[in-house]
């Protein structure tokens, strides 16, 4: 079930036109901006976008501006790290699903430093349950994260589905941005915070 409906929110999620993708990265991270515990963050982690993904090079800019740490994940064979953005564009490399890291993980952030993570995802429903590409990668880096830190998604509206199926594993999401604003989920929406398994994905 969860890879069908991966492959009808890759389909919409391609569907969004470049200039959408643009405009509506633009008021995703407008909302991000204002949010209080972005604002109230010294460190923050953000992804590197993939072409079709909600655009972040924005944000990590206004989170530089505002003398924040930005951090971004490195994939590694034992799970996600957290390592400082670089300034230089020749300072990364592609990573092995294509998604640019820094070349040197000497500046390796531990999670429990981290005050917010702005999560990428597939879909989301709306309860904040989550799909990722597979990989499981970061529900397992959430349950490293310390009790003060937050974290919520970043997509596009056609991202947002009724339900999506949700395994012991799972992590959900207190919040999620989209170009129509944040939505917000009870944090009584079920959620593990067991260890969780190792999963076969093809990435994030």
């Amino acid at each position: 079930m969860k890879r069908r409906l991966r492959r009808l929110l890759k389909a919409r999620r391609s569907a969004v036109s470049e200039s959408e993708r643009h405009r509506y990265s633009e008021k995703i991270t407008t909302y991000v901006c204002d949010l209080p515990v972005y604002r109230a963050s010294e460190t923050v982690m953000l992804y590197m976008a993939l072409p079709h993904e909600v655009q972040t090079a924005a944000l990590i800019a206004h989170a530089r501006r505002s003398q924040k740490r930005v951090t971004v994940p490195v994939v590694t064979p034992n799970g996600l790290l957290a390592v400082v953005c670089p300034t230089e564009a020749s300072h990364f490399r592609p990573g092995p699903f294509g998604i640019l890291e820094p070349r040197d993980l000497s500046a390796m952030v531990p999670p429990t430093e981290i005050d917010i993570v702005f999560v990428p995802g597939v879909g989301f429903d709306t309860e904040g349950g989550r799909l990722g590409y597979g990989g499981g990668y970061y529900d397992r880096f959430l349950r490293l994260l310390a009790s003060h830190t937050h974290f919520g998604g970043l997509a596009f509206h056609t991202q947002i589905v009724p339900s999506i199926p949700r395994l012991p594993h799972d992590i959900c999401m207190p919040f999620v941005v989209t170009e129509r604003g944040v939505l917000t989920f009870s944090t009584a929406a079920p959620c593990s915070h067991t260890p969780a398994r190792q999963d076969k994905g093809e990435d994030r």
